[in-house]
Order: C-alpha cells, then sequence, then structure tokens
C-alpha cells in the first residue's frame, strides 16, 4: 500500500509538473525564421486607420524631419483595452529621424472601427506580437520589437512587453532580442514566461553558425526584464 501511495504521489508530481510545463509561453523566439515580404503590409482595417488615425496622427508629428507616412510593421489579435473584446492593434512606423530613431504609433481597431491611437518617439519599428494574458488580469499583452540601427558595424533588436493600463499602453519591460555584426545576427535570446500574476521570463541564448543553423549556448536562465523603451501618449 505504502509503495502504491508512493507511486500515486510520484505521478501527481509528474502531472503537475507537465501541466506546469505547458503554461510556458513564448514571449519571442529569433531563432525562427520569418518570411520575407514581398509587397507592403497592409493592416486588416487599413481604409479606416487611414480615414481616422492618419490624419490625427499627421496633426501631432508631420515637420520638416518627421514627413508622416504609416508604414506598417506587423498587426496581432487579442483583448487588450477590454476585458473578451476582439481586437486588432497594429504597429506602424510614423516617420524616422535620425540612425535608429522615429516616430511610431499603435491603432486599436474593433469591429471595423478605430477605438484609439498613440504614439511615442522612440526607434525603428520591426513587428508586434500578441501573448495570451501573462499576468492573469484579463488583457492580453503584446511585444514590440525595435531596431537600433547600425553603430560601427553592430546593431541589435529590442523587445519591449507592454499592456494597456489606464489610458493608455505601458511598458511591462524590456530585452535584447538580437545582437548584429555587420547586419547578420551573432547571438539571439529566445525569451519565454511563466504566466501568473507575477510572471517568471527565462532566456536562453543561441549563437549562430554555417548554413543558417542556431547554437545553443548555455542554460535556460531566469531573467529580470529591463526598464520598456517605448513611452506612448494618446493622439486626439
Amino acid at each position: 500500500m505504502r509503495n502504491r501511495l508512493i507511486a500515486s504521489a510520484a505521478v501527481a508530481v509528474a502531472l503537475a509538473a507537465a501541466v506546469s510545463a505547458q503554461k510556458t509561453v513564448v514571449v519571442l523566439d529569433p531563432t525562427v525564421a520569418v518570411p520575407e515580404r514581398e509587397t507592403p503590409l497592409k493592416a486588416t482595417y487599413q481604409s479606416e486607420i487611414d480615414r481616422v488615425a492618419l490624419p490625427r496622427l499627421k496633426a501631432k508629428y508631420e515637420s520638416d524631419i518627421c514627413p508622416v507616412e504609416l508604414d506598417l510593421a506587423g498587426e496581432a489579435s487579442g483583448s487588450f483595452t477590454r476585458k473578451g473584446a476582439e481586437q486588432k492593434i497594429a504597429f506602424f512606423q510614423v516617420c524616422q529621424t535620425g540612425n535608429g530613431l522615429g516616430i511610431v504609433a499603435l491603432v486599436v481597431t474593433e469591429n471595423g472601427k478605430v477605438v484609439s491611437i498613440y504614439g511615442s518617439e522612440s526607434g525603428w519599428s520591426l513587428d508586434i506580437g500578441a501573448l495570451p494574458d501573462i499576468n492573469a488580469n484579463g488583457l492580453d499583452e503584446f511585444t514590440l520589437s525595435y531596431g537600433g540601427g547600425m553603430h560601427q558595424g553592430q546593431g541589435g533588436v529590442g523587445v519591449d512587453i507592454m499592456e494597456f493600463t489606464g489610458s493608455a499602453p505601458k511598458g511591462i519591460g524590456w530585452f535584447k532580442a538580437e545582437e548584429f555584426m555587420d547586419t547578420e545576427a551573432v547571438n539571439v535570446w529566445k525569451v519565454t514566461a511563466k504566466p501568473g500574476p507575477t510572471p517568471v521570463f527565462y532566456k536562453q541564448k543561441y549563437a549562430s553558425v554555417e548554413g543558417g543553423k542556431w547554437r545553443r549556448t548555455g542554460a535556460n536562465s531566469v531573467f529580470k526584464l529591463g526598464k520598456a523603451y517605448g513611452n506612448f501618449e494618446v493622439v486626439k
């Protein structure tokens, strides 16, 4: 009987561990190749965004050094500003003002209509991704990937994890996702999270090898996010 109880307890622990492992969320995985674009991206509700959001962004940011044109970096789906909502959030480059510098915008749409518009003096927008409510508060988070330009042959990609709080998106934190040398990525970090009221983040480093492959380097380890990069404000 005692052996059976021990065996049952071991099975329960194993099942609990398996369930816990299944809950791990991939925040970003740079080792997965992204197909190159053949044509410029368009948001799902691009015409509505051009009609409503573009004039407001022009009124706020248009200048000699910032000719406003919306260049879509990516789009994500989820419940971002309201629990249970079916929304899309589009990430745009509004203009580039220097090496790795520029204005970016987020436009939230729901049922084909623009819900809200936000802008930030940040870097060069690269991509956006949705995260399935990793802090268990009923709203989905999202990632914003930025390129910082090249400096002395070196560059990289930084990623903000964001969430809507109050009237605007706020940064949960930042992490480095890629390092470049002469435009070729030499080191990347796959980041995962264990969801909960206070999510736990893990990073696994990979180094580039011949043939476009990646070699895992070191152990998958817990780390703390840095201070978020983007600082968004409402565009009315």
